[in-house]
């Protein structure tokens, strides 16, 4: 059999293996990097939002302890306090059964509203109560009122 004059024989080498091999791990890679990366970043996303609840329960855990706790020798400061505590103790009760649902725009809201908490907080602490006791000056209208019950002008 005669061999024709201009034909390669080609060798199995070991740089065509590697090329190949390669040339599939980075096919592979690629194929990794698009599927994990995405995955990956949205497990994040809900760990992310779910260290975002704790931490805004946390938060307002400490918040709310602290207008349980508070004693003050100012007129009307422990009262607010316990206004405060009091209205805060059913919120704790809801975001401790539906802290599932609660969103991540939410969690922002609330922090919003713990941070307004913590300000009226120190200001109580520092300045006393909001409100006051105000004196009425009551002479006139107890007059008015006697004037008309006698019926005189």
């Amino acid at each position: 059999m005669n061999k024709p004059e201009f034909s390669a024989n080609f060798k199995k080498d070991y740089i065509a293996y590697s090329a190949i091999v390669i040339f599939f791990m980075i096919i592979s890679f690629e194929l990794f990097i698009a599927v994990f990366i995405p995955a990956h970043l949205e497990i994040e996303g809900v760990h992310g939002q779910e260290v975002a609840r704790q931490e805004m329960i946390g938060r307002f855990d400490v918040i709310r302890r602290r207008f349980l706790r508070f004693r003050s020798k100012r007129e009307y400061a422990t009262d607010e306090a316990k206004i405060i505590a009091n209205s805060l103790t059913p919120l704790a009760d809801y975001l401790r059964e539906y802290q599932y649902q609660i969103q991540l725009k939410d969690i922002e809201e609330i922090d919003s509203a713990i941070s307004g908490l913590y300000e009226f907080y120190v200001h109580l602490e520092k300045q006393g109560a909001y409100s006051s006791n105000l004196k009425l000056n009551n002479g006139k209208f107890i007059k008015i009122l006697e004037k008309e019950i006698t019926g005189t002008h």
